[in-house]
């Protein structure tokens, strides 16, 4: 009876083992189709990946991974331990840091301790890296990798063009600044300092009756000029047009007064431009701190002061702040209350400047720009009130009266046109825009896909989340959000992060370099690029000749304005083009490549 048990018994374990070897097998099947449909997704991200088991061994990567970090195939194979992996990093010299055995020890030991791997790297490669570390519940961990190398390059010029002028390469307004906080912060450690504001006597003549070339080619020579008068310790910057500045640091009144007669004698002598002789004169402003001003603000108020005091006394005149010059506060004060008598009369009116989709060769829509129509000065620069309606808070209600009357006007439009209005930072931290945004789209009926807001990046300066959430909810509205004057300030990539522009407007200033300056060149291409990357519009701002228009359109931008396709318009105009179809376009878009 036993004898026959164990028979059976035997019998059934052979039949049992070909039924578990099927089973076996078929596992074996799935773990290969599923590692297979996981490699295949993984060769189709955008991005390298990495996955390790709890054992520190590869259970797959793509080959994204392999290529960012030029590893062999045969390192991308399940199994390869993370030791072997950074070995081959370090022999490739694609990790971080000049001991490669520590590189190693260090972020196996950052595994094993489950602390952070993820962040930005620069390899000694020169790559950068984005990568991020999630570790996973079974102890395994995966990475993701992105080589983003030629973005920084990007940032790394654009925080260069940031800082200083396209057109002649000195420091710009925005570093000059920072040099004169960092000598207010040392003020105790030196003799004080000085700074001089400079303007070009006749310029505006030249430039008129030479061209613009000849006027940027005598701001580079000028530029120069100033570089080469300059001590160690001392900073020239353009601060805009013609105007320039000196920080001249532990200097007292005679050496800045020195100072800028030396300037005036190399100003002196002649420019010459392929024969063409020019001679120009500069009109110098003088202020020391912290006797004519304990702030940057007040000090270069004293400076430009001195400067519009040397200017009335005839040309290339020199002068230093004295407490009389403070005249030009009080005109400040009547130009405020003018505001107020202005928004009261309704003395402001909008102008409209078309803007050319370059793709379609037909206007997309229009930009508002505010005018102001004084009862006996005429037509007031924007530039001489805005600065001194923001200043005392009157900007907010010029902003309202500007939005309703744009989307107004915008309303009577074909259902194509789209109407930007420019909103001051200023409105947004102390007005309520939404519901200025809001109340103006309904009471004129317009789309809020047709209405644009163009903002600079000085709502990312003062830090306002504020100002940030307002314009998540307008863009949530469905308006459009644009960043204007890109590249005049900081330009910092994180502000395109931060926020979901639908547009970039590059300043026309580089625009105007382009035929002057590679570099120009270089950034105006970049900015198209960036843009396209990120998943938003650009267009170029200043477009005045048929080479500019050219340029930009070949570098990818999808919009263009400026002169050369129309100067701003009344209302009036608007509906008369309008209403007879009439196209005020130039040709050049036709002929671009």
């Amino acid at each position: 009876m036993s004898k026959r048990r164990s028979t059976e018994e035997d019998q059934d374990a052979v039949s049992v083992r070909p039924s578990l070897e099927r089973q076996l097998g078929l596992a074996r099947a799935r773990s290969r189709s599923l590692q297979l449909r996981l490699r295949a997704i993984a060769d189709n991200l955008g991005h390298g990946l990495s996955l390790y088991d709890k054992q520190g061994r590869l259970v797959v990567c793509n080959q994204q991974f392999l290529e960012i970090y030029r590893l062999p195939p045969k390192l991308g194979k399940s199994g390869t331990s993370f030791r072997r992996i950074l070995e081959a990093r370090v022999a490739g010299n694609t990790h971080v840091g000049d001991d490669g055995q520590q590189y190693v020890t260090d972020r196996i030991g950052a595994v094993h301790e489950h602390r952070a791997l993820g962040g930005i790297h620069r390899l000694n490669s020169g790559q950068v890296i984005s990568m991020t570390h999630q570790p996973m519940a079974d102890g395994g961990w995966v990475s993701t990798h992105r080589d983003v190398t030629e973005l920084f390059n990007m940032q790394a010029e654009l925080t260069h063009l940031a800082y200083h002028d396209p057109l002649t390469g000195l420091p710009n307004r925005t570093l000059f600044y920072q040099r004169i906080g960092r000598a207010f912060e040392n003020v105790a450690d030196t003799n004080g300092f000085a700074v001089l504001c400079l303007d070009l006597d006749g310029f505006k003549r030249i430039n008129d009756l030479l061209g613009h070339a000849t006027g940027d080619a005598l701001l580079r020579q000028f530029a120069a000029r100033l570089t080469k008068a300059l001590g160690p310790r001392d900073t020239a910057a353009r601060m805009g047009g013609d105007e320039f500045a000196i920080l001249h640091i532990g200097g007292d009144e005679e050496s800045a007064l020195d100072l800028a007669h030396k300037l005036a004698e190399l100003c002196q002598q002649p420019f010459d431009f392929d024969g063409e002789v020019v001679s120009i004169a500069v009109g110098i402003g003088i202020a020391h701190a912290p006797a004519d001003g304990s702030d940057i603000d007040a000090l270069l108020h004293s400076a430009d002061l001195a400067l519009y005091s040397a200017k009335r006394g005839g040309r290339g005149g020199i002068r230093a702040y004295a407490p009389g010059l403070d005249r030009a506060a009080a005109d400040r004060r009547k130009l405020e209350a003018e505001l107020r008598r202005a928004i009261e009369s309704g003395e402001f009116e909008l102008h409209y400047q078309p803007i050319l989709d370059l793709k379609a060769g037909s206007f997309s829509g229009f930009e508002a720009l505010i005018r102001w129509q004084h009862p006996e000065r005429g037509l007031v620069s924007p530039a001489e009130f805005i600065p001194v309606a923001e200043d005392s808070g009157l900007i907010v209600m010029i902003g309202e009266w500007a939005l309703r009357e744009a989307f107004a006007e915008a309303a009577r439009w074909p259902a194509d046109l789209r109407v930007a209005v420019n909103v001051s930072s200023i409105q947004l931290r102390r007005g309520n825009l939404v519901a200025t945004v809001m109340n103006a789209l309904a009471s004129s009926g317009l789309a809020p896909g047709r209405a644009e807001i163009e903002i600079t990046e000085s709502v990312f300066l003062e830090q306002s989340e504020q100002s940030l959430d307002a314009l998540r909810q307008l863009r949530a509205l469905g308006v459009r959000i644009a960043l204007d004057d890109f590249g005049t300030g900081f330009s910092a990539l994180s502000y395109l992060l931060a926020f979901p522009f639908d547009k970039l407007k590059i300043d026309g200033s580089f625009v105007r370099a382009l035929e002057g300056s590679e570099g120009a060149a270089t950034i105006v291409s970049a900015v198209a690029d960036i843009g396209a990357r990120l998943g938003m519009s650009t267009t170029a701002e200043g477009i005045e000749t048929p080479d500019q228009l050219r340029a930009v359109h070949s570098s990818g931008y999808a919009e263009a304005q400026g002169y050369l396709i129309s100067r701003p318009m009344s209302r009036e105009a608007v509906r008369a083009m309008l209403i007879t179809q009439f196209d005020a376009m130039p040709e050049a878009p036709a002929q671009a490549g």
